[in-house]
């Protein structure tokens, strides 16, 4: 095992983890894990490992990503054996860059192990499919949320993907799902175009099939779990599937 394992755990459930990032996490001393995954469940694979949190819920107190970055380097300079367990992919809004520099500069021996991102999970969940021979060949995921201190002059840069590709998987836009909806429609994208809500995928929530204008008109009901929206006519044959919330559509 390398002095730094940055894993990624999947949308939450234990199950939806690989063999491998089971087996590393088994052999960790130390495990800094996210907030949007099962720890309880997941400890399992490695009981006698100190856990410590720092994850980062939207519009909560959250550990700084710096110090984030020399807990990881502090622990594993003592000799021991670090996993850092991410929620979904590392390299898929998962700041994998960041941690990747600070153990490299620090000379660290540092491992990446991937994972279910939500987008695949979420597409599971609704049955569906994200790609569809003849009618949808691209897939694009995005986000059109700013970090801490990022500054963007104009929406353009998400926009333009999302109308680029026949699908799109917007993450972390479930709060301001409205007006997200209202600027893809202003920018091109059909108002009757296919959206999927889901919340917590992977794992039981929301499931919703409805269209563009109607979130854009009525937004979304609160949700307390992370939110995935899927567009794109691929998402007209999505379902929910038992042990979540029945798939409908919003009240026009």
């Amino acid at each position: 095992m390398a002095a730094v394992s940055l894993i990624g755990a999947g949308p939450g459930d234990p199950e939806l983890m690989t063999r491998k990032a089971w087996r590393i996490l088994g052999e960790a001393d130390v495990v800094l894990h996210d907030a949007l995954l099962n720890a309880e469940g997941m400890k399992e694979a490695a009981p006698r490992a100190r856990w410590i949190s720092v994850g980062k819920r939207a519009g909560r107190p959250a550990p700084e990503q710096a110090f984030i970055c020399k807990t990881l380097v502090a622990y594993a300079r003592r000799g021991l054996r670090v996993v850092r367990l991410k929620g979904g992919d590392p390299a898929i809004f998962g700041r994998l860059a960041e941690e990747l520099d600070a153990c490299r500069e620090a000379g660290l021996e540092v491992q990446v192990v991937p994972g279910v991102t939500s987008a695949c999970a979420a597409a599971a969940d609704l049955q569906a499919s994200l790609t569809m021979r003849g009618l949808a060949r691209s897939v694009v995921f995005l986000t059109p949320r700013l970090g801490k201190g990022e500054e963007e002059p104009s929406d353009d840069h998400w926009l333009k993907a999302a109308l680029a590709a026949d699908t799109a998987v917007l993450y972390m836009a479930g709060r301001r799902a409205d007006l997200v909806c209202r600027k893809l429609i202003e920018a091109g994208r059909h108002a009757r175009t296919p959206i999927c809500v889901v919340e917590n995928a992977g794992g039981t929530g929301v499931r919703m099939q409805t269209t563009l204008m109607e979130v854009a008109r009525h937004g979304l009901p609160a949700m307390e779990g992370p939110v995935s929206l899927l567009l794109g006519e691929a998402l007209t044959l999505a379902q929910a599937v038992q042990g979540s919330e029945p798939a409908r559509a919003l009240e026009g």
